[in-house]
């Protein structure tokens, strides 16, 4: 078949210019994250200028930021880990057995996802601050779990359904039994997907706000509620804000690009059976 050159012109000048649209802004953050504060809002604005890290030594040892960074980590990375270790199973059921009830159910997990925060935010609240769960990373990573559970299920059953499920079969009639043909034979092939949920799931709670803001205390703040006090009705400390998002942006493009082999795998799992 003939390439349409015209269109497949086209199709990468939009491309183009989307990425360009979507990196402007970031490039722009980052280049103010290192400018000194004299410079900061400079009119016109400043293009060559000494870098300085200033702006970072501030937000992570004046301003005590570090603590905040150990705490996204710990309520990421804890969160992230039961999720998958509960939901990936459960996946695996809706994907294969059959019950009655099991559309409601997958209906209503999905459903959970689509509440916003600020809806189940008071609620845990006072069940929290009741049972002494308020302003502790236990309580955060209950609290994600909530979200990030179902997010797990409705993506992982999607992989589990397009794997042909003859391959436990086979593996049953040689002696495995359901959990061991599970663990042997399908979880390391849909392994690229489980990198993919991962990382999916690990930004949604790296960057939640809402729960943290309600939920947290002075110990417990993560990355994301300390960011927005920099944020005011009077001034804005733009060097601050952008130096402070660049950390929070960093574990996630490590993560993406050590694991974008894997990531790229898992996105296209479905296509490639």
């Amino acid at each position: 078949m003939k390439p349409n050159y015209p269109r497949l012109v086209l199709s990468y000048f939009l491309l183009t210019v989307l990425a360009i649209i979507a990196l402007v802004p970031i490039i722009l953050g980052a280049l103010t994250a290192f400018k000194p504060k004299l410079i900061w809002v400079a009119r016109p604005p400043v293009w060559m200028f000494t870098p300085t890290l200033e702006n970072f030594r501030y937000i992570l040892l004046s301003e005590g930021h570090l603590q905040n960074l150990i705490s996204s980590l710990i309520v990421s990375i804890g969160s992230v880990s039961i999720a998958l270790m509960a939901g990936i199973p459960a996946a695996y059921a809706f994907a294969r057995f059959k019950f009655r009830g099991s559309q409601g159910l997958m209906t209503w997990l999905i459903s959970l996802r689509m509440i916003p925060p600020v809806v189940v935010g008071i609620p845990f609240y006072v069940v929290f601050y009741q049972i002494g769960l308020r302003n502790t990373h236990t309580g955060l990573i209950l609290a994600y779990l909530s979200f990030l559970i179902p997010l797990v299920i409705w993506i992982m059953r999607g992989y589990f359904v397009d794997l042909p499920s003859a391959m436990e079969e086979s593996a049953m009639v040689d002696g495995c039994g359901r959990l061991e043909a599970l663990r042997r034979v399908v979880l390391p092939v849909v392994a690229p997907g489980i990198m993919a949920t991962g990382l999916l799931v690990f930004i949604f709670a790296w960057s939640e706000y809402m729960l943290a803001v309600m939920l947290s205390g002075r110990e417990t703040e993560t990355l994301p509620v300390a960011a927005a006090k920099y944020v005011g009705l009077a001034e804005v400390a733009w060097g601050n804000v952008f130096a402070i998002n660049l950390v929070i942006m960093i574990p996630i493009i490590i993560l993406a690009l050590l694991l974008q082999r894997q990531l790229l795998r898992g996105l296209t799992f479905g296509l490639l059976q």
